[in-house]
């Protein structure tokens, strides 16, 4: 049996091989969101220009997904390969205003680039909220001596890497899909209106490895979704450890409930009943100098 004031001084330990878990998981995140950031800022700041591309491959995934030419105020270049009507200026001398010539203009869809940078803007504000969970999660876990705060950054922490992965295979499901979209290389340039201003050397090979590409890299190339995974089952542990240790003391302490404190209470044995070995009779104590007296007196 254990007192109450011995009770109230035990903790339940953090273990050192789980804090070791999780100042490496707190790593692996860093390093990801950091990779997120600097790809998210490639794209984001239009670095990814088709002009500069020229392999057929490299040429359509900029204008499917890494370009997005309205947002990036491109301007599509002349069309050399569009017939042009030109007409006579000479009005003969009647009222009638000259028809000013003007060369054939191209425009280019931007429908799934446009998507694309949507995406990642929401992807690259989600990095940065994981980014700062997972730096409060590190602190608490490294140098925290409370363990109701470390239960609260685990949580937390679990939550936001499950919601990271959720959204990373929603978004490779999307982009799966868009290889309806591109069986063909031709198919690419005709859905993106890009036909006009780039020029392949097969338009007719499979195309279909852009989306699969895309769907790859939203999982991270599925190594990194692995581990991800691997790593929110490490926190689902960790945190079913402590629950089992604070259960297993609650149940100890129930089933054997500590003794309580000494208490003193003031002597009052006046009118008290109580037996004396060996009688079978009760015997009850007087107060003895109102005997005597009554003894002298009476």
């Amino acid at each position: 049996m254990i007192r109450k004031s011995i009770i109230s001084k035990t903790t339940i330990s953090w273990v050192t091989k789980d804090k070791k878990k999780c100042g490496w998981i707190a790593k692996a995140v860093y390093v990801q969101c950091i990779l997120v950031y600097i790809g998210s800022a490639s794209i984001l700041n239009c670095m990814w220009s088709p002009d500069y591309a020229t392999m057929d491959f490299d040429k359509l995934a900029r204008i499917m997904y890494l370009f997005d030419s309205q947002a990036c105020g491109y301007k599509v270049q002349v069309a050399k390969t569009v017939g042009n009507l030109k007409f006579s200026n000479n009005t003969r001398g009647l009222k009638i205003y000259p028809i000013q010539w003007k060369p054939a203009l191209v425009t280019v869809s931007t429908r799934l680039s446009a998507k694309t940078r949507i995406y990642i803007e929401m992807s690259l504000s989600l990095h940065i909220i994981w980014m700062m969970i997972t730096f409060v999660f590190h602190f608490f876990t490294n140098n925290s001596t409370k363990i109701r705060f470390t239960k609260i950054s685990l949580a937390v922490f679990f939550y936001a890497s499950v919601f990271v992965i959720i959204f990373d295979l929603s978004m490779a499901i999307v982009y799966v899909s868009h290889i309806k979209q591109s069986l063909t290389k031709g198919m690419v340039l005709r859905y993106s209106g890009w036909s006009v201003q780039l020029r392949l050397a097969a338009y007719d090979d499979f195309a279909g490895w852009l989306p699969i590409g895309a769907s790859i890299c939203w999982m991270r190339g599925i190594f990194l979704l692995g581990l991800n995974i691997y790593i929110c089952k490490i926190i689902y542990f960790i945190r079913k450890k402590i629950k089992k240790k604070e259960v297993g003391k609650r149940t100890k302490f129930d089933s054997n409930p500590p003794i309580p404190e000494p208490k003193s209470y003031p002597p009052d044995d006046k009118n008290i009943l109580y037996f004396r070995s060996g009688e079978s009779t009760p015997y009850i104590k007087k107060d003895i100098r109102k005997d005597f007296v009554h003894r002298v007196f009476y």
